[in-house]
C-alpha cells in the first residue's frame, strides 16, 4: 500500500469510528409508534373433571368448553397421551365449574349464573340437550353429584351463594324442586369471603356432604315435602351434622373424597403450621377430626392450594391422591386412621389439576392446561 493510500485507509477508519462515537452518543427516542395493549385474557385451565363408566372422561375449562376425552392405548414403546374427541363451547361463554355424571349417559355441566346445560353422548359426540333455569340469585354452578335416595336418583347442585339445588331425575330431563341454604353464619376469616360449594359428595342413602369456600362442611338428610293443592311434589334436605374442617382454617375447602366413613378434605396451607389435607371420619351428627398433612415442595411459599383429591385401590391398598397448585401429585397411603405420605410426581407446571381415576385400566389422569396420564403401579 502507497503512503496516501494508507493515509487514506486510516482517514476511513477515523471517520468510521467517529460517526460510531456519535451514534452511540445520540438520546434514546421513544418509539415511533405505541405499543400494544393488553385488553383482556382467556384462561384456559381445568376446573373439574368426571370419568365416564366407558373410560372417557370428561373436562370442565374456565374457557368456557367442555371436553369429551378418551384414554389412548398404553403399552409397548408408544405410549401416547389422552386423545380429545370432542370440545363443545358453552352458548354463555362463561367457565365450567362443575361437571358431573348421571344414569343413563346423560352429563350436566354449569352452564352460566342461572343455568345448568344437560348433554348426551353419543358416538364420540357431546350434544346439548337442552339448558335448564333456576333464579339467579343461586348464582354459578360451582360442583355436584348424583345422590341415590330409595329407588330414585336426586341431582344435588352447590352453588357460589351457598346454597344447594334440588333436582329430581325424569328419563331424560331434570326438575328443580327444591333448595337449601348451607351457608356458615363463621365463615374463615380469609381475604377471600367466598361462599361457593367447591364440594359435593354422597355418603348414605338420601344423604350427601357439601364443602364449602366459607370453611364449613354440612352433612343433609334428603326430604320430600308433601305436595298441597297448590304445588306439585317437591324436596327439602335438613342439616345433621356441620363443622369446621379444621378448628384453625384459615382458607375454604376445595375438594371432597369420600372413602367408606372417612372423607378427605382439600384445603389451604397458610404460614408453615397448617396442614391443606384434613382427614375426617363422617358420622350421623357429627365431624370427627383424624390427621392432617401438608403436601409442599418449596418451603417458602406463604401459601399452598390442594386442589383436587381422590380415594383409589389398586391391589387392595388404600390410596389417596391430591394435586396441588405447586403442579404436584401427592400420593399417600391410609394406615388405619392416619394417611402416611408415599412422595409426589410432577404433574403440571406451577397449577393444580383436576383429577380422575380409570380403576379397570389403573390409569390415573391429570388434567390442567394439559392433560397427563400416569399408571398406577
Amino acid at each position: 500500500m502507497t503512503r496516501g493510500g494508507l493515509r487514506g485507509w486510516l482517514a476511513g477508519v477515523f471517520l468510521l469510528a467517529a460517526v460510531s462515537v456519535a451514534y452511540a452518543e445520540l438520546p434514546s427516542r421513544p418509539p415511533s409508534l405505541p405499543l400494544p395493549t393488553k385488553l383482556a385474557t382467556t384462561y384456559s385451565l381445568a376446573q373439574t373433571a368426571v370419568m365416564l363408566p366407558d373410560g372417557r372422561f370428561v373436562v370442565g375449562r374456565w374457557d368456557g368448553s367442555l371436553q369429551l376425552w378418551q384414554l389412548a392405548s398404553l403399552g409397548g414403546t408408544k405410549n401416547t397421551g389422552p386423545r380429545i374427541l370432542q370440545a363443545q363451547a358453552m352458548p354463555s361463554g362463561e367457565g365450567v365449574q362443575m361437571v358431573a355424571v348421571l344414569d343413563g349417559g346423560l352429563i350436566v355441566s354449569g352452564h352460566d349464573g342461572s343455568s345448568l346445560a344437560l348433554w348426551t353422548v353419543r358416538e364420540d359426540q357431546l350434544s346439548l340437550r337442552s339448558l335448564l333455569d333456576y333464579d339467579p340469585s343461586l348464582g354459578v354452578a360451582t360442583s355436584a353429584a348424583a345422590v341415590p335416595r330409595g329407588t330414585e336418583q336426586v341431582l344435588v347442585v352447590g352453588h357460589e351463594s351457598g346454597f344447594v339445588t334440588l333436582w329430581r331425575r325424569g328419563r331424560l330431563s331434570l326438575s328443580l324442586v327444591g333448595k337449601v341454604d348451607v351457608r356458615s353464619s363463621q365463615p374463615v376469616p380469609s381475604p377471600y369471603p367466598l361462599k361457593h360449594i367447591r364440594a359435593v359428595v354422597p355418603w348414605r342413602d338420601g344423604q350427601v356432604i357439601t364443602g364449602s369456600e366459607d370453611g364449613d362442611l354440612v352433612l343433609l338428610q334428603l326430604r320430600a315435602v308433601e305436595p298441597t293443592l297448590s304445588t306439585v311434589a317437591a324436596m327439602s334436605a335438613v342439616v345433621m351434622a356441620r363443622s369446621r374442617y379444621s378448628a384453625t382454617a384459615q382458607r375454604g375447602i376445595n375438594a371432597l373424597a369420600l372413602r367408606g366413613n372417612l372423607l378427605a378434605v382439600a384445603s389451604c396451607a397458610v404460614g408453615q403450621q397448617q396442614g391443606n389435607l384434613h382427614l375426617l371420619r363422617v358420622h350421623p351428627s357429627r365431624f370427627e377430626p383424624l390427621d392432617e398433612a401438608r403436601l409442599q415442595a418449596d418451603s417458602g411459599r406463604a401459601q399452598v392450594f390442594a386442589f383436587s383429591t381422590l380415594w383409589a385401590e389398586p391391589k387392595t391398598r388404600p390410596l389417596l391422591w391430591v394435586s396441588t397448585q405447586e403442579g404436584l401429585l401427592w400420593q399417600l397411603l391410609l394406615d388405619g386412621d392416619k394417611l402416611r405420605l408415599v412422595g409426589q410426581v410432577p404433574v403440571a407446571s406451577n397449577v393444580g389439576t383436576a383429577l380422575v381415576y380409570d380403576a379397570e385400566h389403573q390409569l390415573l389422569v391429570a388434567v390442567g392446561h394439559e392433560a397427563t396420564v400416569l399408571r398406577v403401579p
